[in-house]
């Protein structure tokens, strides 16, 4: 069985958002590594902030400065939103929705469904 791949859409306007555009490159490295890691969490969008060490090592090389004043940004600037011991990026679920056809498991068990259903209707049936 193939590996699921895993994703992350990157839509084409965060070349041009005004909100994006007010980070520096370092800080813009940053909100790119923090959007990949929390797709990698469950649920996805959403990173556990209990061990800030930890997520300046995975998103801000370990440089806990930067991702401190990269997330206190992003959060003024409304892209993160603070819940708890939570940051999850806002409109993460209107952004990178899943489809079915992103699970190809559930893909070969519908065409095999829809293979059997036009067996029966043929006459064909096991």
């Amino acid at each position: 069985m193939t590996p699921r791949l895993r994703w992350l859409k990157l839509h084409l306007d965060a070349r041009t958002d005004a909100k994006l555009a007010l980070l520096s490159a370092e800080q813009f490295r940053v909100w790119f590594r923090l959007l990949c890691y929390s797709a990698e969490r469950e649920p996805r969008g959403i990173i556990d902030n209990e061990s800030p060490h930890l997520v300046a090592v995975e998103c801000a090389g370990g440089d806990q400065a930067l991702l401190d004043e990269t997330v206190s940004l992003l959060l003024r600037l409304g892209i993160l939103e603070a819940e708890g011991f939570y940051l999850a990026f806002a409109k993460w679920a209107e952004r990178q929705y899943e489809k079915p056809s992103d699970y190809p498991e559930h893909v070969r068990e519908r065409v095999e469904r829809h293979r059997q259903g036009k067996r029966q209707r043929d006459g064909l049936a096991d």
